[in-house]
């Protein structure tokens, strides 16, 4: 999609070293970009991925933008308020470009999958709106159409409501996940992390002791890993191996999974949602496809 909504034409991937700065005060690195067929006023737009590569941060009331350079200096860049305004006054003055493409079967193929098509056809409340309070906030606030009949506007303005057995187990549930997010945390099982690309959601689970579980639910992480089919193609020989000797050493199993440490790039991909924060195993979780025949 273009910058107003329209459909453009991607021309494929670009890699440019990007210098963010004047002279000797900024560093360069090299940057992604993508490369679409459009009509703007804009030639580059910095996405967050490259403002994080840089570490930047950017203040938009003061039109500056700040980041840590590898001499231990902060480079801060300023923009022009002047040249700021005349881009945006040129954008509004452009308009998307009408493009005439044919219909291929491919086209045809993934229209359903693609979530992003059929995007103008979202419904409008039509004629005279009035706003409805949400939630708890008064400014969580939406808009309904007037002149309803009085049973459909009092079911949508009737707040879901939940019994006091439902309160209390909701926060059962969180001081059970801060609690065991906060035991991970001491054992050096887990760190917070902020930018992940996985992202994963916890499951409380109630044990026969009355006691709470929690289980991370890595079902998309697992469709998109592969299964391996043969975990221990010489099984044979490492029980060959063991026999004959009078003594056998057992590997300690409590928390059996916990003690083989992650791959490091893969660390950031087993990245689990809680109340306070983010985060990462640095070690094996239980979940993972293949975990089992690892351990």
């Amino acid at each position: 999609m273009g910058f107003a909504g329209e459909r453009v034409d991607t021309k494929g991937y670009l890699d440019l070293w990007t210098l963010l700065g004047v002279g000797r005060e900024g560093e360069d690195k090299r940057i992604r970009y993508l490369l679409v067929d459009a009509n703007t006023s804009y030639n580059v737009l910095l996405g967050c991925l490259c403002l994080n590569s840089f570490g930047a941060i950017v203040s938009t009331p003061h039109l500056a933008m700040k980041y840590p350079t590898s001499r231990g200096t902060i480079c801060t860049i300023r923009a022009d308020q002047k040249v700021a305004r005349e881009c945006y006054a040129a954008g509004l003055k452009m308009y998307p470009r009408e493009m005439r493409r044919r219909t291929s079967g491919t086209d045809v193929a993934m229209a359903d999958l693609d979530p992003r098509t059929n995007t103008e056809d979202r419904l409008e409340p039509l004629g005279e709106t009035q706003p409805m309070i949400v939630g708890k906030d008064p400014t969580q606030v939406t808009t309904i159409a007037r002149g309803l009949e009085e049973e459909v506007e009092k079911r949508l303005r009737r707040s879901p409501t939940r019994t006091p057995k439902e309160e209390e187990d909701g926060e059962e549930k969180r001081r059970a996940v801060q609690e065991e997010v906060r035991k991970l945390q001491v054992a050096g099982f887990v760190r917070e992390i902020t930018y992940t690309t996985w992202l994963a959601y916890v499951v409380m689970v109630k044990k026969a002791s009355g006691q709470w579980r929690m289980c991370t639910d890595y079902t998309d992480l697992n469709k998109a890993c592969l299964k391996d089919s043969y975990p221990l193609p010489s099984i044979d020989v490492l029980v060959d191996g063991a026999s004959g000797h009078q003594i056998l050493s057992f590997l300690d199993a409590y928390s059996g999974y916990n003690q083989i440490p992650m791959h490091g790039p893969d660390r950031e991909k087993t990245a689990f949602m809680a109340d306070q924060a983010n985060f990462c195993y640095e070690v094996m979780p239980f979940g993972l496809k293949n975990v089992g025949a690892t351990y």
